[in-house]
């Protein structure tokens, strides 16, 4: 072959799979619906490709837990982000609060909290599980709960509110 034309294919193979990338963060991650679906769970798509689920919990409150549309790899292994805010702080958070949130994050079954700062301004505080996409969809279902769960209790508690 050419050598021109190999790389006139292989200009056209990049520009195919970067488009390809494009629609996935847009459209998400069809496996995840499809896992979604067979749940029965409901969700929206947002702008950026994630899932959102709102979920209804004790005391008439409620929390959205977002699945990310798009994957990291280490090795062979896909993983994929579950994440929960349970508020935002105009400014850095104070260290006690950075303190238990560290302090939590070594004492949970699974999953850890993160500081964020926001696009908007300020910090997000959320709680995230990462998880391999083949996770089953009994386990799926329980961490998203876990999720929810541990978000709310700590907007509650730093923010006394219910805004997510």
């Amino acid at each position: 072959m050419k050598p021109g034309v190999l790389f006139i294919i292989l200009v056209l193979g990049l520009v195919a799979s970067g488009s390809a990338a494009a629609q996935d963060t847009t459209k998400g991650d069809p496996r995840v619906a499809r896992q979604l679906d067979r749940l029965g769970l409901k969700y929206k798509l947002t702008d950026s490709g994630n899932y959102s689920l709102s979920y209804d919990l004790k005391g008439g409150r409620s929390q959205t837990v977002y699945i990310m549309g798009t994957t990291e790899k280490y090795n062979d292994t896909e993983i994929r982000e579950l994440w929960s805010r349970a508020g935002t702080y105009d400014t850095l958070p104070p260290a006690d609060v950075m303190q238990t949130l560290l302090e939590e994050s070594g004492t949970e079954k699974i999953g850890f909290w993160s500081i964020e700062k926001s696009d908007a301004g300020g910090y997000i505080v959320y709680f995230s599980v990462k998880v391999p996409v083949y996770v089953r969809d009994t386990d799926l279902s329980s961490l998203l709960e876990l999720t929810a769960n541990v978000a709310d209790q700590k907007e509650q508690e730093l923010f006394n509110s219910d805004d997510e």
